[in-house]
């Protein structure tokens, strides 16, 4: 990626950086620090990072549990998503991902306790075999999660429509380096890759005796070592065989003198002041708003919003005893007549019964649950197909649920587009009658997919696709939450993946319509434009 950034571009970035990084007396904490050669040039995270995408027109990218940072576009219709990061030069293995909830819930921690007491009551070679095969099996574990999460970033940025896009991943790093001659800051780039489960290979490591649960292991692309006490993933980046560029960093003489005299600055550009609004009509932000994916139980409804495709079928009752008596006609004489009387009579029981009650629709569920396994016992692929078809919705029905959308509506009723969010006197029909007039431009940041939206259903409380639904849904449940046809969303797929919420994003330019991403949120310290139950949670500002 670097190379095939240009030239102009990586020279303004330098200069943000070492410009940065001259000032590091500042930062200088230690008497021992009495001249230039004993200060390690400073590098802000956050500033490496907005300055990185100042420099090359980066988006930035809030998915958090993937350690992407911002992703780029090249004039050759190329993506890159980017990782940025920033560690010593003598340094080893960096954290790239964290897997506190996944390992809370699933069976990581019988695994760890059992390569302890191996550890502890075996003879060092016996528990080393025994143990072989336990750290595989949660490398593997690892593995998986780590290249879901890379798969749903990558969908993300490639869109729905993104047939025939190049996306590629990349870790950009600066390794500020302590030179006895010349302080230094060194570029690098490496490899960012999905862990390659069929080459993995636990690494021996003889000092794992006394904190056996951590172990490394490698794909033979990278090392990688877990650790288990805060479930963090790290890996290897071969500080000195990745560098790129060398820049030397001249630090200022009186670096709290240029502090001191900042403010002069704003006086001589008139007062400017830095603020969002500096940026053209396309890019600014007038409105945002934030919630999560799950309520506040953790839980998300079976047969509605992201899981609607769950529900029962839309067909009326006559419709269904059409639609059974064809299903009976069409395979008299293709299975058994055992076969086929208990199919029938377990639609007859599915399809036309009053199953009213979350209880009863729970027992109907589970009838059609055993339904489908029975019928996939038979291996006939026509009838499998036939009876989903008849039992589900389409298996890429969704929609996008707004929390508490009455309150957001009332709040916001322009914020779709003018008068959307209004209600007639019984303040749940949206005064607006027709599609038409309730629909807007719905951009995915940062793939820039647009689609035609509008707010549907009871209080407004859901955003839909006009006319993309089968592609909206096989992208957003297949593509970016990585689940597999008519898999429940769930609380636990969203932490395998880290994602957890959805922002929206009115623009000043309102030919853009409004902008949606896929995000992260700390539950603890949600974001200043979080809505829904998360909100009560927020700080004051």
């Amino acid at each position: 990626m670097w190379s095939e950034l240009s030239i102009e571009k990586k020279e303004k970035y330098k200069l943000l950086i070492t410009n940065f990084a001259s000032l590091s007396r500042v930062f200088s904490q230690k008497s021992s620090e009495s001249n230039d050669n004993d200060i390690t040039p400073i590098i802000n995270s956050k500033f490496q990072e907005t300055a990185f995408q100042k420099a090359f027109d980066a988006l930035s990218e809030d998915i958090a549990n993937t350690s992407f940072d911002a992703s780029i576009k090249l004039d050759n219709d190329k993506k890159y998503l980017i990782g940025i990061k920033s560690f010593g030069y003598t340094t080893g293995y960096q954290k790239i991902a964290q897997f506190k909830s996944d390992s809370a819930y699933d069976d990581w921690s019988t695994l760890l306790s059992n390569i302890k007491m191996n550890v502890k009551n075996l003879e060092h070679n016996e528990a080393n075999k025994l143990n072989k095969d336990l750290y595989k099996n949660l490398a593997t574990k690892v593995a998986n999660l780590r290249n879901a999460r890379i798969a749903s970033s990558k969908a993300q940025i490639k869109g729905f429509n993104g047939a025939g896009v190049n996306i590629d991943s990349i870790y950009h790093v600066l390794m500020p380096f302590k030179n006895k001659n010349q302080p230094q800051i060194l570029v690098g780039q490496i490899s960012y890759l999905p862990i390659d489960i069929n080459h993995i290979k636990i690494i021996k490591n003889e000092k794992n005796n006394r904190h056996p649960q951590n172990f490394e292991f490698t794909d033979g692309q990278h090392n990688y070592r877990y650790t288990s006490s805060d479930s963090q993933l790290l890996m290897d980046f071969k500080n000195k065989e990745i560098v790129l560029e060398t820049w030397d960093i001249n630090y200022h003489d009186d670096p709290f003198y240029f502090f001191e005299n900042l403010h002069l600055f704003n006086i001589l550009q008139g007062n400017k002041t830095a603020s969002i609004q500096i940026k053209s009509n396309d890019t600014t932000i007038i409105d945002s708003v934030c919630w999560m994916i799950p309520n506040k139980l953790g839980k998300l409804e079976e047969s509605s919003g992201y899981n609607a495709f769950d529900g029962s079928t839309k067909l009326g009752k006559e419709d269904r005893k059409v639609s059974i008596t064809q299903i009976q006609t069409k395979y008299k004489n293709k299975i058994s007549t055992q076969e086929l009387d208990f199919t029938v009579n377990q639609l007859k029981s599915i399809l036309l019964k009053d199953w009213r009650g979350k209880s009863k629709i729970k027992e109907r569920k589970e009838l059609r649950t055993n339904l489908i396994t029975f019928i996939r016992q038979i291996k006939n692929k026509e009838l499998l197909e036939d009876i989903e078809n008849l039992v589900f919705r389409s298996s890429t029905e969704m929609y996008i649920p707004i929390p508490d959308s009455k309150q957001f509506h009332t709040q916001k009723p322009n914020f779709f587009g003018k008068d959307i969010g209004t209600f007639l006197s019984d303040g749940k029909t949206l005064a607006l009658p027709t599609t038409t007039e309730r629909k807007f431009k719905l951009e995915f940041i940062p793939s820039g997919n647009v689609i035609e939206a509008y707010i549907n259903q009871e209080a407004g409380k859901s955003i839909q696709s006009i006319t993309n639904q089968d592609i909206l849904g096989k992208w957003i449940l297949w593509e970016v939450f990585q689940l597999k046809e008519r898999e429940l969303l769930t609380l636990d797929k969203l932490n395998d993946i880290g994602i957890n919420g959805i922002r929206l994003t009115k623009f000043k330019d309102e030919t853009r319509g409004i902008g949606l991403e896929f995000i992260w949120i700390d539950e603890e310290n949600p974001p200043q434009d979080a809505i829904g139950w998360v909100a009560k949670n927020k700080k004051d500002a």
